[in-house]
């Protein structure tokens, strides 16, 4: 769900994908949806692969990792957002604390 906002967005009357910053017509985004489902349909078939890789990694170390990178992807969902002003770089700093806690 994370990357898909970042590789679509849309509205009522428009779509834009991959980051582009040309407006479509949603016609023109069936072939992209079409290669979203295939691309999921692909993924999940790594699960087990991908779960043995992620459990390996300590709970902590997750939630750090989910922490900053939600602000970080929330920061650039925002058109010229600055991604270091006050309230973001607390929480960048609560999600790294989080990810060197084990080390600490």
């Amino acid at each position: 769900m994370i990357g898909g906002g970042i590789l679509f967005e849309g509205g009522k009357q428009y779509v834009k994908t991959f980051g582009s910053h040309q407006f479509k017509g949603k016609m023109e985004a069936v072939p992209f949806f079409f290669g979203v489902i295939i691309l999921g349909w692909a993924l999940q078939r790594l699960d087990p692969i991908v779960q043995e890789i992620v459990l390996q990694i300590p709970p902590m170390v997750r939630l750090g990792i989910m922490i900053f990178g939600t602000m970080a992807l929330f920061n650039h969902s925002i058109d010229n957002f600055n991604f270091i002003d006050r309230k973001s770089v607390t929480v960048y700093l609560i999600g790294v604390l989080f990810i060197l806690q084990p080390t600490l």
